[in-house]
């Protein structure tokens, strides 16, 4: 007997294909995101702006996730794919009772929700405005 799979063979191909285009395309932006985001957590625990601006989790994660829309054309499913990963990970603490952890997650996951409705607004108002 065979298990069921979720993609043909052919499907799985496509998405692989359509993958390692946009990895060959996005592999600059990808680097420069990541370089971008790790340059803060160093700025973060160094302390730097530290009386005047401090750089939290809270902002570094708000920040890849406006970055990514610029750098990485990431869309509104994106964003809420990240908000769903969010609130899985911080279910999964709350189970485990690291409810500090879990609360923070949550803060996260409203944090990416917010963006992805603010983004999802904003796209489906330049496809009425395109429309017109």
């Amino acid at each position: 007997m065979e298990l069921p799979t979720l993609y043909t063979i052919q499907e799985r191909e496509k998405m692989e294909d359509k993958f390692k285009k946009w990895v060959l395309e996005y592999n600059y932006r990808l680097i420069v995101f990541n370089i971008i985001i790790v340059f803060l957590f160093l700025l973060r625990s160094a302390g730097y702006f530290q009386p005047y601006f401090p750089i939290s989790v809270n902002f570094i994660v708000i920040f890849a996730l406006i970055l990514s829309y610029f750098l990485l054309g990431s869309n509104s499913k994106t964003v809420f794919l990240v908000t769903l990963i969010f609130w899985i990970f911080a279910g999964m603490l709350f189970i485990l009772r690291i409810n500090v952890w879990g609360e923070r997650t949550g803060i996260y996951a409203f944090e990416s929700l917010v963006f992805g409705t603010l983004l999802f607004l904003f796209e489906e108002f330049k496809i009425k405005n395109k429309n017109r």
